[in-house]
């Protein structure tokens, strides 16, 4: 091989170096411009928060004599306009859920009510007529006589205590006349009492489902209620209050494992949990127990089950015969653990909404960067909001997701490198950050699947009550008590969602599920209960 040959090769070879270097150095600069851009959009979005805290100061001095002078502003800058930011998605801005004894429970943001009207018109009315004796129609000044013209009407708001009543049930008793009495023995017969909620008991179906209703809905624990009732005028042992709850809510059961079939059945599940303090024994220790959430984004309704812990196997009963291919959670892995116990193959999808709200709390420690994140998920849920607005199917839905979702998923991973250059690794930014990376595999799954919803608010909407109530009732003062929880929380929860009356909802199944056939016993669900009322009054 000839020198010159040698030459050329090594020049080659350097050449080659020298590109592959600079091909190196092009893509280094591309991610530090990427970064810089991100950084230059963090600024913008600063100097317009900046701006509006401004304007916001000078709105609130107006007419106290303090004036900034006209262009002062240019201060910040030349003026840049807004981008147009679409009106947060209520999915987005959901309250904490209460998943944990220290979440704050905050109302839900509703618009300002500008009109004071008191609306009756749903309320009974009673008329009441007023008139005056015959020796005082006429006119004072003339002493004409005087007839009725009219009348001026007034109305005014009547409240009266809740009504308690002892029906008195006379079952009459049939047997034969004195004569034929005497000559022969005859079996004497008696009118026998309409199906009640519980057999030998002294409640009437619409008691307990008055109890059941405000210690389940409203919160009211049984010794309050028990207050409640003596100031009425009736004495109702505490321990009697008990025993009725816990026996209705075990009559009610078929119907809740009627729902919890439905639920299970569908393509996607979603699931959660909150814990309650429960007793083992009268007089002995607290320990933490668990409520779990059971949603189906295709059945009206939710389920709930009781666990006393939060182990996998504690919780893969729950899910035994699961058909779900989906199942959506907050990413706590023992969700995994216990479908794996359970034999179930699913794919999980992660909550949008956790990562929404764990930007939401960097706020105060990066807001430029955490709006950033912000705006770009609120852009996710746009994206649904348009796939329903135009009516998209499930494959319509999921091909608009896959076109416009997947290069904002890309900028929020880029957005991620080099974190740990500009924010504290113990703060609140630091955790975001760190949950949108550990789930971004699951954050994914929506984009597999068009009926895979973007969170788990659902879901978690359904532990709010819970969150509330266990402020009130404390714990649960067994295992069977805690199921007996799961049972009624299940049936009342369902009843709102399918706008239903519980207590009207309860006082008819209470009476009806023992003799209902069980071959119909969907019947009795909440949601189907609705709509058999109301064909048989269209019908009628």
């Amino acid at each position: 091989m000839s020198s010159h040959t040698l030459s050329l090769e090594a020049e080659n070879a350097r050449l080659k170096r020298l590109l592959e270097e600079s091909e190196a150095r092009c893509k280094d600069l591309e991610q530090k411009n990427e970064t810089l851009s991100d950084q230059v959009a963090a600024l913008v979005n600063e100097v317009r928060f900046l701006r509006s805290e401004v304007k916001r100061l000078l709105a609130g001095h107006r007419g106290s004599g303090h004036r900034i002078a006209e262009g002062q502003l240019t201060l910040f800058g030349p003026p840049v306009p807004p981008a147009e930011q679409p009106p947060p998605s209520e999915h987005v801005d959901e309250a904490p859920d209460g998943e944990t004894p220290h979440d704050t429970i905050r109302k839900q943001d509703k618009p300002k009510q500008t009109s004071r009207t008191i609306d009756t018109s749903v309320l009974p009315r009673e008329r009441v007529v007023h008139e005056l004796p015959e020796d005082q129609r006429v006119c004072p000044k003339t002493g004409v006589a005087l007839v009725p013209i009219g009348s001026k009407i007034f109305e005014e708001i009547d409240y009266t205590p809740a009504k308690l009543s002892v029906i008195e049930h006379h079952r009459i008793q049939y047997g034969p006349t004195p004569d034929v009495a005497k000559e022969r023995q005859v079996t004497t017969v008696t009118a026998s009492l309409p199906p009640r909620a519980l057999e030998g008991c002294m409640a009437s179906a619409g008691l307990i489902a008055q109890l059941l209703v405000m210690k389940y809905r409203f919160h009211l624990p049984l010794y309050r209620q028990e207050e409640v009732f003596q100031q009425a005028g009736l004495r109702l042992p505490r321990q009697t209050l008990c025993d009725w709850v816990l026996k209705a809510a075990f009559e009610l059961r078929p119907i809740v494992v009627a729902l919890t079939r439905l639920i299970r059945a569908g393509p996607v599940l979603q699931l959660d949990d909150t814990p309650v303090k429960c007793q083992r024994g009268k007089g002995s220790k607290l320990f933490q127990a668990y409520l779990w959430t059971f949603v189906n984004p295709e059945v009206e309704g939710v389920v709930y089950g009781f666990t006393p812990g939060r182990s996998a196997e504690d919780l893969a009963p729950l899910m035994q015969g699961v058909s779900a291919d989906y199942l959506v959670g907050d990413g706590y892995a023992g969700n995994a653990a216990a479908a794996r116990e359970a034999k179930l193959e699913l794919v999980h999808a992660g909550c949008w909404a956790h990562v929404i709200r764990a930007f939401r709390a960097a706020r105060p420690e990066a807001r430029s960067m955490a709006g950033l994140f912000e705006n770009d998920i609120r852009a996710l849920y746009e994206i649904d909001a348009e796939a329903t607005e135009l009516g998209l199917d499930e494959d319509g839905r999921v091909d608009l997701r896959r076109k416009k979702a997947r290069p904002i998923l890309a900028r929020m991973l880029r957005r991620t490198r080099g974190w740990k250059d500009l924010f504290s690794t113990r703060g609140a930014m630091a955790d975001a950050v760190k949950y949108l990376l550990n789930s971004r595999r699951t954050l994914k799954t929506f984009l597999l699947d068009g009926r895979v919803p973007l969170d788990n608010n659902s879901c978690e909407r359904s532990i709010r009550p819970i969150a509330v109530g266990r402020k009130n009732w404390l714990f649960a003062g067994s295992r069977r008590g805690g199921e007996a929880a799961a049972i009624v929380y299940s049936l009342i929860e369902s009843c709102r969602r399918a706008g239903v009356d519980p207590w009207e909802y309860l006082r008819d199944v209470l009476v009806r599920v023992a003799t209902h056939p069980a071959s119909r016993v969907e019947e009795l669900i909440p949601a189907r209960w609705a709509q058999l009322r109301r064909a048989t009054a269209s019908s009628t």
